[in-house]
Order: structure tokens, then sequence, then C-alpha cells
């Protein structure tokens, strides 16, 4: 029994990782580029908190802090004013060696990222003029696990 079930080799990291910063923005018109703005300008601040106690996945920013600027006109709101959401991806390892004879042995090895299948939200919509601005639109990788065999000689 213990030749089957002692013995394994267990690992594990942890990542933990602060919000990625996001710019507010307005996508313009096309007569925007002869300006040099390319295409985007900045939003206006209206002066309310960016930040909200409890944000989630549908309003992760107040975004009654943001509006359109002045027809013509360049917005205010600073560049990365707005932190994304951050992540925590416990991943983990076990292995196990069989040794067989001479110079051979047998190794089965699990491995799982984001084992405990944590949502990691990735990108969120920083477009005023967007029907899904505030709201997080992408998300990250979950949990997948892979098991491996290997014969060694």
């Amino acid at each position: 029994m213990s030749k089957i079930f002692g013995a394994w080799v267990w690992s594990g990291s942890l990542t933990i990782a602060s919000g990625m910063p996001f710019t507010a923005r307005i996508l313009g018109n096309v007569a925007d580029v002869a300006r040099g703005t390319n295409g985007t300008l900045r939003a206006d601040l209206t002066g309310q908190p960016i930040s909200l106690a409890t944000p989630s996945v549908s309003e992760w920013f107040n975004t009654a802090a943001f509006m359109l600027p002045a027809i013509g006109q360049f917005g205010d709101a600073g560049r990365n004013t707005i932190i994304g959401p951050g992540s925590l991806v416990f991943n983990m390892s076990f292995a196990k060696e069989f040794p067989m004879r001479d110079m051979m042995n047998l190794e089965i090895r699990a491995d799982a990222t984001n084992i405990f299948n944590t949502p990691q939200f990735r990108g969120i919509d920083t477009v005023v003029n967007s029907p899904t601005f505030g709201q997080v639109i992408s998300v990250g990788a979950t949990r997948t696990i892979q098991i491996a065999t290997r014969f060694r000689f």
C-alpha cells in the first residue's frame, strides 16, 4: 500500500496580482484622425468617485464619473484612472515515481491550473459611448487538469 499511496510529491504556486489600469475613452469618428487623435478621445470627468465599494461584472466602476466631452473639445480624464480586476490563481501538481528495475521507472503526474476555478476577469469596457460601458467583457481561463504518464528507460 505504501508503494502506491506513499511518497507523492506535491507542489503548487500562488499568483496574486492587482488590477491593470484602464483609461476611459470615447470612440470618435474618422474626422478625429485629422486632429491627431486616431479616432479616440478621452472622456470628461464629472467629479464623482471612480471606484465602487462593491464592484460587479455588470458595473466594475462608477460609470457616472465619466461623460462625453463637448463637441470639438478633448476630455479631461487622466490616463489609467480606472483600476481593473485583480487576479488570484492557485496552481497545483501531484507526482509519483514508481521504480521498476535497473534504470527504468514510471512517473504519474497530475497538473492543475486555477485549481479552485476562481473567475479571472480580464478586460472591462471603458468606451463611454458603448452599450457595455463599465462591464467586465472578458474572462481568463478556467480550471484545467492534465494527467500524464511517463515511462523512463
